[in-house]
């Protein structure tokens, strides 16, 4: 049995739920498959009376600022204490990494990482790779500009490893609801994956959702977005709706605009598969993730960075309805059979298995 020990400051975050759900709603299988998985939510002696330590990296989010040697020590100090120590960064995004921990893990799990892991030895405007090429690219520049630090070591890089992304929870009418709730009541009823979809066959009146925000502390992260707004002109809109009549309009939409926000995946493409839309994002072929859903032409539509393509994408999808409900199909397809009973929780633990199995300390 390989006791499996999770710090983590619970279900209070978005990306923080989403990363603890299938951990919860799987625990049976796991254990059943030899990895016995306990979440903590304090730093005591029984949090390392385990073989593994998966460290949630919202833990530690408010005290890298203020504290980042506190930090460090306390890594340094469960490396020598457990046989495999594993930092998982649930932030958004390819970037934002945390160079320091590198030396002192043993893995450094992500969501999503970039395809290509040279791009780590780079810095990027922004921490973003996309931030970065709009600023090369267009010239737009942050309040205060920042760049991501490299990875300046190969064997650092060997550490990186991909986790798994939001996807793995309850995205549905009242979900998010209940995964706040259980951060207070942890009554294993309160989580489960959503059933209600919509098909992509059902009557669709609207061709475009294309509902967003733009408002980032980054330009370079709004950049995308106002130029996407730009460019729709009246078929977008920005003001907020009530999540029923937002989840409404997604089932009666055709296609959905997904652009980046601070990550390239956000909450909202899991919910536009559940729709039966046709999820359009722009290029996602540089980003490595699991589950993989997001495959350019065949689960989603994809444009152009620069958008020089953003016109026709939508244009081919509004005049040839069966490539696109074939897209739809194909992209909420391959996202249900990652929450079904029967398929989701073997294709997690597969995946979880592998994670482990593969870290190795040196």
């Amino acid at each position: 049995m390989n006791y499996v020990n999770v710090l983590t400051p619970g279900f209070n975050s978005p990306n923080g739920r989403a990363f603890l759900f299938p951990l919860a709603v799987h625990r049976h299988l796991l254990a059943n498959c030899g990895y016995r998985v306990h979440l903590h939510n304090t730093v005591t002696s029984t949090l390392l009376d385990c073989d593994t330590l998966l460290v949630d990296s919202k833990f530690y989010r408010d005290r890298w600022q203020r504290d980042t040697s506190a930090v460090i020590e306390a890594l340094e100090y469960f490396r020598k204490r457990v046989s495999l120590l594993i930092y998982c960064d649930t932030t958004d995004s390819t970037g934002s990494l945390k160079v320091d921990v590198l030396p002192i893990v043993d893995c450094y799990a992500k969501g999503q990482l970039l395809r290509d892991r040279s791009e780590y030895r780079t810095t990027h405007y922004g921490h973003r790779i996309y931030t970065d090429y709009y600023h090369r690219h267009t010239g737009v520049v942050d309040g205060v500009p920042d760049w991501s630090e490299p990875i300046t070591e190969n064997a650092h890089l060997k550490k990186l490893a991909v986790s798994w992304n939001s996807g793995l929870a309850d995205y549905s009418l009242f979900g998010p609801v209940r995964m706040s709730l259980y951060n207070h009541f942890p009554v294993s009823s309160l989580l489960s994956f959503p059933r209600r979809t919509t098909s992509p066959n059902h009557p669709r009146p609207m061709q475009l959702h294309a509902r967003m925000g733009t408002m980032y502390a980054r330009a370079s992260v709004s950049y995308q977005r106002q130029l996407i707004l730009s460019r729709l002109g009246p078929l977008a809109a920005t003001s907020k709706i009530g999540r029923r009549s937002y989840l409404n309009e997604l089932s009666r939409s055709q296609s959905v605009v997904s652009p980046f926000g601070l990550g390239e995946i956000t909450l909202k493409d899991y919910e536009v598969f559940l729709s039966g839309a046709c999820l359009i994002k722009p290029d996602m072929n540089h980003l490595e993730t699991w589950p993989d859903l997001f495959r350019p032409g065949e689960t989603v539509a994809c444009f152009d960075w620069n958008l020089a393509d953003f016109d026709s994408v939508l244009t081919s999808l509004y005049d040839d309805s069966t490539a696109r409900i074939a897209i739809a199909k194909a992209g909420q397809k391959n996202y249900l059979q990652h929450l079904s009973p029967d398929k989701g929780p073997l294709l997690f633990v597969k995946h979880f298995s592998n994670l482990l199995s593969k870290t190795k300390r040196n």
